[in-house]
């Protein structure tokens, strides 16, 4: 009886071993019928390095057929140099995954980059039986990072070279200038009216050409940031449909795409970039806007005018900057009448008084000052801002010229000041002392 009951207990025990075996080979057939299929080339190796499972993607990169590669050794893919580092790499996959980068040779002949996860595969008892691999092909992204470190390495040569011819141009140029300065101090004046009539000639051909691309890049930025908006909120609305399906190899799959692409760091900045482009655009505006004031002096209306009445027109204008910065003198004197173009009048004017207030840091005083003399009405604006360096004194009226920061300024204001007065056959000069402040005084003839 007791040799009966052993035999149902033995035989009890291995039916249920076989069923335990049964399920584990159902198991890994159908985690070896998923793995077939995906992206990723993977591989599996006994302990000796064969292979004894490699997916469609893995026989697809490296161009040989299933038959060819189970049983045979990885390093039928490898040189000596990757099967060193292979077998280091697995010597560390027995505690961990181990992420490495190596080279192989398709069966065609063609040198490949692989990017391989290693990790080791163990039986249900926990006995190491061999490894398993995820293999990337990062062949083309080190090329161009290659490419790119040498375009670097030449760009840096390049901009060295061009560093150093552009110092012997500026030494060059330093002792033309010293061998010529009494020369340009006398020819100043006529040259600087010669550029501005060259100039006011270009502004004009200048703004208008640059003024019709500008207006359908405004128009087309705004459609875009519509339609980046749109495309927004519907890969915000995918990415919660797919999440609903609650398919994890899916949603893995998406998601790993989603930060390869780096999807939420684009959303986020391409927002900004579309507001820096639009707010480039304004800023383009304003340039052409001033180059059309500088180029279109003469249309306006010669007629009689109190240039008192200019100034204050052009103090309502500038005040709600000024009155935050300065503490505002005015004292008007009694001016006849003289003919001018009084829109231009007031450009001067508010010219000087932006001049002023962008020169003070924090707070300080603003005079406007006015009188009649020598048969010339006199305007004076003075301010206790910064100052302008002596350096600098002689060039504040070439267009363009600004000491201001990338984006703050034209360049402009000051040269169209100093055509409009020269079209009134009037003067205008400047005092600076740094840390102490301005003063422009200009003469206009009455007429």
């Amino acid at each position: 009886m007791e040799d009966v009951a052993g035999c149902k207990k033995t035989a009890k025990k291995h039916s249920e071993s076989k069923k335990i075996e049964d399920a584990l080979r159902e198991s890994e057939d159908k985690r070896r019928f998923i793995l077939k299929d995906i992206e990723e080339a993977y591989y599996e190796t006994d302990m000796v390095g064969k292979f004894t499972f490699v997916n469609d993607a893995m026989c697809h990169l490296i161009g040989y057929t299933r038959e060819e590669l189970i049983g045979k050794r990885y390093w039928l893919l490898v040189n000596e140099t990757t099967i060193k580092t292979l077998k280091d790499a697995v010597d560390k996959s027995y505690k961990t995954v181990n992420i490495l980068e190596m080279e192989a040779t398709r069966k065609d002949g063609i040198k490949l980059i692989f990017e391989t996860s290693i990790s080791v595969i163990r039986d249900i008892e926990g006995t190491l039986i061999g490894f398993r691999g995820i293999s990337r092909d990062v062949t083309k992204r080190r090329q161009m990072e290659y490419a790119l470190k040498v375009n670097q390495e030449e760009l840096i040569r390049k901009n060295k070279e061009i560093d150093e011819s552009r110092e012997k141009i500026q030494l060059a140029l330093e002792k033309l200038g010293e061998t010529h300065e009494e020369l340009k101090a006398s020819q100043l004046k006529i040259l600087q009216q010669e550029k501005m009539a060259s100039i006011g000639q270009l502004a004009a051909g200048v703004a208008h050409e640059i003024n019709n691309p500008l207006a359908f890049i405004s128009s087309n930025l705004g459609t875009l940031d519509k339609y980046i908006n749109k495309l927004i909120s519907f890969i915000k609305a995918q990415s919660e449909v797919i999440e609903s399906l609650q398919h994890a190899d899916v949603i893995g799959r998406v998601e790993e795409k989603r930060k390869e692409l780096k999807l939420d760091r684009v959303m986020e900045d391409i927002k900004g970039l579309i507001t820096e482009s639009v707010d480039g655009s304004e800023r383009m505006k304003k340039i052409i806007y001033e180059l059309n004031c500088f180029s279109r002096m003469d249309e306006e209306e010669y007629k009689e005018a109190d240039i008192n009445e200019c100034i204050e027109s052009a103090v309502s204008i500038v005040w709600p900057e000024l009155k935050y910065k300065a503490n505002l003198k005015k004292n008007y004197g009694a001016i006849p009448f003289t003919k001018c173009h009084p829109h231009q009048i007031t450009q001067v004017a508010i010219n000087l008084l932006i001049n002023a207030v962008n020169s003070i840091e924090e707070q300080g005083e603003i005079t406007v000052k006015t009188w009649d003399q020598d048969q010339s009405i006199w305007m004076e604006i003075s301010d206790t801002g910064r100052g302008i360096p002596e350096k600098n004194l002689s060039k504040i009226f070439e267009p363009f010229f600004t000491t201001k920061e990338i984006g703050k300024g034209t360049g402009l204001g000051l040269s169209i000041t100093y055509e409009i007065i020269q079209r009134h056959e009037g003067e205008i000069t400047v005092k600076s002392e740094v840390g102490k402040g301005t003063t422009f005084t200009v003469r206009i003839p009455v007429i």
